[in-house]
C-alpha cells in the first residue's frame, strides 16, 4: 500500500499539518488551536484534497484575492498566506520541489488591502482637520483628531477608558486584553493629544469610555461611527479611520528613516518578546519625542 501512503503524503493538507506540529512547541497552546482552526476552516476544504505540486501560483493568488474582496479578512488573509508559503518552504527542504508558489504573493496582495486603509496625502490633512473642526458632535470629532495625532488601530480608541490615561506621566496604557500581540503597550501623548483629552473629559458623559454609546454609557460607540463621520465630511472611499497609521508611518518613516524601530513600535507593531509598556525595549523615551514631534507638524501643517 506504499503508493496509497505516498498519495496521503503529496496532499497539501498532509503538508500543512506537518508544517503546524512544528508550530506546537513554538507557540502557546491557545495560538495553536486558534491558528489550527483557522487553516481548517479557510484553507483545508479548498486545498487539502489537492497534491500540493499541482496548486498554481495564480490558484493561490486567485483565492487569496477572493478573501479579501469578499471577508474583509486582510489581517488574517495576510497569517495564511505566510502559514502556507512556510508549508511550502518545508516541502522544499523535504521533498524536493523546485519552488515556492507562494514566492512573492505578498507584493501583490497587499495593494488589494490597502483599499481599506484609504488615506488622504499628507497636504491633504489641513483640509480635513478643519472639516472635523465643524463636525455637529464635538466627541466624535475630537475622536477623529486623536486618531490623526495618536494613530491607535481604531478599535483600540473606541474601545479606551479614562483609567488608562495617565495625565502625570503623559501616557496611555493599553491592557494587553486590548492590543493584538496581547502585550501591554503605552503611547506617549503630547501637549496636543492632552489638550483634545482634557477637553473631552470636559464635555463627557458620566462613562468608564471615552466615547460611550448614546444608547448606553456602559458600552463604547459602533465601530462605524469614525467610519460615518469621515463619509459625512466627504471622505467615503477616500480615508478610512485605520489609514491615519498609513499617514503617520509613511511620513515618520521619511522625517525619521534612522529610527525605523521606534516608528514600528509607536505603530505597536511590537516584535514578539517585548514586555509592557515600559520596557526600554519598546523605545518608550524616544518615542515621547517622535509623538510630539508628529503633533507638531500637524500643528504647523494648519498653519
Amino acid at each position: 500500500n506504499q503508493i496509497k501512503v505516498e498519495e496521503e503524503q503529496a496532499l497539501f493538507s498532509h503538508l500543512i499539518y506537518e508544517w503546524l506540529e512544528r508550530k506546537k512547541l513554538k507557540w502557546k497552546p491557545e495560538t495553536y488551536k486558534k491558528e489550527r482552526q483557522s487553516i481548517e476552516k479557510h484553507i483545508i476544504p479548498v486545498f487539502g484534497h489537492r497534491p500540493y505540486n499541482t496548486i498554481t501560483s495564480r490558484e493561490w493568488f486567485n483565492f487569496f484575492t477572493q478573501k479579501q474582496l469578499n471577508e474583509h479578512i486582510f489581517n488574517r488573509v495576510e497569517k495564511l498566506i505566510s502559514y502556507c508559503s512556510g508549508a511550502y518552504k518545508l516541502a522544499k527542504f523535504k521533498k524536493d520541489i523546485l519552488y515556492n508558489p507562494l514566492e512573492g504573493i505578498g507584493e501583490h496582495i497587499d495593494k488589494l488591502a490597502s483599499k481599506s486603509m484609504k488615506h488622504v496625502h499628507i497636504y491633504e490633512l489641513p483640509e480635513m482637520v478643519s472639516l472635523i473642526r465643524t463636525y455637529s458632535s464635538r466627541p466624535i470629532a475630537i475622536g477623529l483628531e486623536l486618531l490623526i495625532h495618536m494613530f491607535p488601530r481604531p478599535g483600540e480608541l473606541r474601545n479606551a477608558r479614562w483609567e488608562q490615561f495617565n495625565f502625570d506621566e503623559a501616557v496611555w496604557i493599553r491592557p494587553a486584553s486590548m492590543m493584538k500581540r496581547n502585550i501591554e503597550h503605552g503611547i506617549p501623548l503630547s501637549k496636543q493629544v492632552i489638550e483634545l483629552l482634557k477637553e473631552l473629559k470636559e464635555i463627557s458623559t458620566e462613562s468608564d469610555y471615552l466615547f460611550p454609546s448614546r444608547d448606553n454609557i456602559n458600552k463604547p460607540i459602533s465601530n462605524l461611527t469614525f467610519n460615518v463621520a469621515l463619509n459625512r465630511l466627504g471622505y467615503k472611499g477616500r480615508q478610512n479611520p485605520h489609514g491615519f497609521r498609513h499617514i503617520a508611518s509613511t511620513n515618520l518613516n521619511k522625517h525619521f528613516s534612522d529610527k525605523s524601530q521606534v516608528i514600528e513600535s509607536a505603530l505597536s507593531h511590537l516584535k514578539g518578546g517585548v514586555k509592557g509598556a515600559y520596557d526600554k525595549g519598546a523605545h518608550l523615551e524616544e518615542r515621547y519625542e517622535l509623538m510630539q514631534w508628529w503633533s507638531d507638524y500637524i500643528k504647523s501643517l494648519l498653519k
